[in-house]
C-alpha cells in the first residue's frame, strides 16, 4: 500500500463519519448553496464521488424544474443527455443511441478529417430497424462454415448474396 504524504497539520479523515463532520461544521445550516458547493478556489475540482447528496424539503413543485439545455444561441435539448467528445466515449454508436434517447452525441476529432467524417455520415445514414452492416453467406459458403457464423453472431438467418 502507497503512503500518502500530508501538508503540515492535515490529518486523513475517516470517510464514514463523513455525515457526522459536514453536519458539525454546517450547524443549523440546510446544506450549502450551488455557488458555495462549486466554488473552486476553496474546493478544488470536484467529482461526481464528492457529493453527498440528501433528501430534503423544496420550495417548489418538480413540474417547476427546467431539464433544457441550451447547446447553441438557436438550439436547445429538451433531455440534458449530452455525450463528452472524447475518443473514449463518443464514436458513431454513442451518437446514434445518445439520438435514439433524444440525447447529443458529439463526435470527437481525436481522428483525422476522413475519420470523423465517416463517423458523421455513418450517424446521419442511421435508420432505426435497419442493419447497416449484415453478415451475409455467398453461395459457395458451406453449412459448417455458416454453423461457426450462427455460433459467433449468436444468429442464424444470413442473406446469400
Amino acid at each position: 500500500m502507497s503512503s500518502v504524504r500530508l501538508a503540515p497539520g492535515e490529518k486523513v479523515l475517516d470517510h464514514t463519519k463523513a455525515l457526522e463532520l459536514f453536519n458539525a461544521e454546517n450547524a443549523g445550516r440546510d446544506g450549502l448553496d450551488a455557488k458555495t458547493l462549486l466554488d473552486s478556489r476553496n474546493n478544488g475540482g470536484l467529482t461526481y464521488n464528492d457529493f453527498l447528496i440528501l433528501p430534503g424539503y423544496i420550495g417548489f413543485p418538480a413540474s417547476d424544474v427546467a431539464l433544457e439545455s441550451p447547446i447553441t444561441k438557436r438550439i436547445s435539448l429538451k433531455t440534458p443527455f449530452v455525450s463528452s467528445p472524447m475518443d473514449t466515449v463518443t464514436e458513431h454508436s454513442m451518437a446514434i443511441h445518445m439520438a435514439l434517447l433524444g440525447g447529443l452525441g458529439v463526435i470527437h476529432h481525436n481522428c483525422s478529417a476522413e475519420n470523423q467524417a465517416e463517423m458523421v455520415r455513418k450517424v446521419k445514414r442511421f435508420e432505426n430497424g435497419f442493419i447497416l452492416d449484415p453478415v451475409v453467406l455467398s453461395p459457395q459458403t458451406t453449412v459448417g462454415e455458416a454453423k461457426q457464423l450462427k455460433e459467433k453472431w449468436g444468429f442464424g438467418g444470413f442473406p446469400v448474396t
